[in-house]
């Protein structure tokens, strides 16, 4: 069987920064199963005929990335040419399936057009997998399908990043001590993770053995404002920040922590949080989405 996995422009490599993609070919493999990159440039009538009978499935995990834009009607566009060749597909005689990683995009306008793309492709779909039963509750309440829905834990992280480094040399690096208790945050600044009040509640802690220590992915105002904010705020607070923090440098944050502290205020899955316990670390996280069922 072979099945294309939509997962993004990197494709399947495990060098990125999220390696789920790539774990997730390895593993399929392993029950015979050949998963490979696709492209949502790619999907369309010429190729969905020409694959007809060697490609058995077609596998989406974000879908809206599938159809973005930034002006509305060339997003109404694409989105209409992907449910097209979704259906198309599926005359076909492809399987579809979504990965419900999230059941929305994260700080996305244009809500309507996002759920209209989501019922359809849920009716569209041979099967759907969710990574909880809440996420399957949120299914059926949201686009109204309990049939052929799987719940499949996500997998761990374990071993796929390079993890070599000490707590002794990766504080050494970061500059802190061994007798700090060091809270961690890593990952992109985004409204939905909750940070304001992260920077409020720690400000707010006694002791001046405490550090959070910020690996932040800065790439737009919203997360150059909360930077400043930090850094005048307490100056317990440690931030190293980049566009992009290489996969070997994952070991160096992670290592040099006492718990990671994820405070979303919305969301299913967490990559973030599946990568601090691959590596071993406590986290606090608020009690919702699927975050319950993963941490105890």
């Amino acid at each position: 069987m072979r099945s294309v996995f939509y997962w993004g422009s990197e494709g399947l490599s495990l060098v990125r920064s999220n390696p789920y993609g790539g774990l997730l070919a390895r593993a399929m493999a392993e029950r015979g199963v050949e998963l490979i990159a696709g492209y949502d440039e790619d999907l369309n009538e010429d190729w969905l005929i020409k694959n007809r009978g060697q490609v058995d499935v077609l596998h989406l995990n974000w879908p809206h990335y599938m159809y973005d834009a930034h002006d509305l009607g060339d997003c109404v566009s694409r989105c209409t040419e992907l449910i097209g060749h979704l259906a198309r597909a599926r005359s076909l005689g492809y399987k579809v399936v979504w990965t419900v990683h999230n059941l929305y995009p994260h700080e996305s306008g244009h809500f309507e057009l996002h759920r209209l793309a989501r019922l359809a492709i849920t009716q569209l779909a041979t099967a759907l997998i969710v990574h909880c039963e809440h996420a399957r509750a949120r299914v059926q309440e949201h686009f109204y399908r309990s049939e052929g829905v799987f719940t499949i834990a996500h997998g761990h992280f374990i071993d796929a990043y390079p993890n070599t480094i000490s707590r002794e040399e990766a504080r050494r690096e970061l500059g802190l001590s061994e007798g700090q208790f060091v809270y961690l945050f890593f990952g992109n600044l985004r409204p939905y993770k909750g940070l304001e009040q992260l920077l409020e509640v720690f400000s707010g802690l006694p002791g001046d053995d405490l550090a959070l220590l910020m690996a932040a992915k800065v790439y737009n105002d919203y997360g150059e404002k909360l930077v400043e904010r930090a850094q005048k705020s307490d100056p317990r607070i440690v931030i190293r920040t980049s566009r992009f923090f290489p996969s070997e440098d994952f070991q160096l944050y992670l290592n040099a922590a006492d718990v990671v502290v994820l405070p979303f205020l919305g969301i299913l899955t967490s990559g973030s949080a599946i990568t601090a316990m691959s590596f071993g670390r406590p986290v606090i996280v608020p009690d919702i989405g699927c975050l319950p069922e993963l941490v105890d």
